[in-house]
This record gives structure tokens, C-alpha cells and sequence, in this order.
């Protein structure tokens, strides 16, 4: 599983990012940006970028803004550490998104994922700081406890490191300098999408 960090950049606009990712081969996008207010950040998604998605069948999830990915028909959240409100538990983050919506967490505590995978949470998310020991502890911790969540990893992914990401226990990544800074974005995500299927 790739999972594409879509940023805002002076290079190119959020639509544009969103359809190299997608004509790259990338089945799930996930939007991280802080920096943009309420109406602006719906200026720059509806409809375009979620009818695009959508169009490609390409999972469209979002940093922190649960109303937001309601609104919007987003497919879910991605609660980063610094985006869970402070009195949530897993559980009330799936009350508040519904049944439906995948919802994913980012945490530096392998002994919170039973009580996430207990609440039905999609996926837990490794934080990008971690380094490779760091990242194996946090895997092998987390299958000893018996969850079987999806684990994602950030990081500097490249096409050259993203096999030693999954070997340390990811079940997937998150990308996106690599794919945003390259001369050709498209063939970078689909170098990546290669890599991890051979």
C-alpha cells in the first residue's frame, strides 16, 4: 500500500498533484494541509480533486478534519499526533465518522493499537521521525499484542529504501517528496508502485 501525503508546493496545485499520483498508478491520497482555511480548502477540492478521485476509484482521505471529509464525501481521516483531540479514544473517533469511513492513527505507542483495532480503526501510522530500529520495535511490539492492523510507514521513501520500510514490518508507506520533487512525478509513483510489487 502507497499512500501518497498530498502537500501544498509552489510547483504544483493540489488538482494537479492529485492526477500525477493518480496517472502514477496511486490508489489512495491522503491530504495534509494545515495551512489552508476551511472555504479556501474547499476552493481548492470541490469538485475537481474529490470528483477525480472518485472518477479513478483512488481513496481520498484527510489530515485532522473529520467534518471536512464529511462534508466533502472524503473516504475518511488520518488523525495525526497532533490532531487528536485531547479527550477522544478510538472508539469515539468511529462514533463521530461512522461505520464507513477509514480512519487512521498516528502513534509512537505500539500498547494503544489493541484498544484502536478493538474500535475498528483502519490503520495505525508509525510517525515519520522514526528512525529503522524504531520502526522494527513498533512492528514486532504491535503483532506481540495480536493486532493485525495495517502499519504504515513514513520516512524518506524513496524507490531505493521502500523495500528496507516494509522489511522492518510496514504493511505499507507514505510518500511524497520523493514523487512531489521528482523531474517526472508520474514515473516516480509508478517506480514505487513496481518496487513494491516485485
Amino acid at each position: 500500500m502507497i499512500q501518497y501525503i498530498l502537500k501544498e508546493n509552489d510547483r504544483y496545485s493540489i488538482a494537479e498533484q492529485a492526477q500525477m499520483a493518480i496517472e502514477g498508478g496511486c490508489g489512495w491520497i491522503n491530504l495534509h494541509l494545515p495551512g489552508l482555511d476551511e472555504p479556501a480548502l474547499r476552493d481548492a477540492l470541490a469538485p475537481e480533486v474529490v470528483d477525480m478521485c472518485r472518477d479513478a476509484g483512488v481513496f481520498l482521505t484527510i489530515d485532522d478534519r473529520p467534518e471536512t471529509a464529511r462534508e466533502l464525501g472524503l473516504h475518511g481521516v488520518r488523525y495525526t499526533s497532533a490532531g487528536i483531540p485531547s479527550a477522544s479514544s478510538p472508539a469515539q473517533l468511529r462514533e463521530e465518522m461512522g461505520p464507513e469511513a477509514i480512519i487512521g492513527i498516528e502513534t509512537a505507542d505500539p500498547s494503544s493499537t489493541p484498544a484502536m483495532a478493538a474500535a475498528d480503526i483502519d490503520f495505525v501510522c508509525m510517525p515519520a521521525h522514526f528512525d529503522s530500529a524504531q520502526r522494527r520495535r513498533f512492528a514486532e511490539t504491535v503483532r506481540s499484542l495480536g493486532v493485525m492492523l495495517p502499519i504504515v510507514a513514513q520516512g524518506d521513501v524513496t524507490s531505493d529504501t521502500i523495500k528496507d520500510f516494509l522489511t522492518e514490518g510496514a504493511s505499507g508507506v507514505a510518500v511524497s517528496d520523493f514523487v512531489t520533487t521528482a523531474d517526472d512525478p508520474v514515473a516516480a509513483m509508478a517506480a514505487l508502485l513496481d518496487k513494491i510489487a516485485r
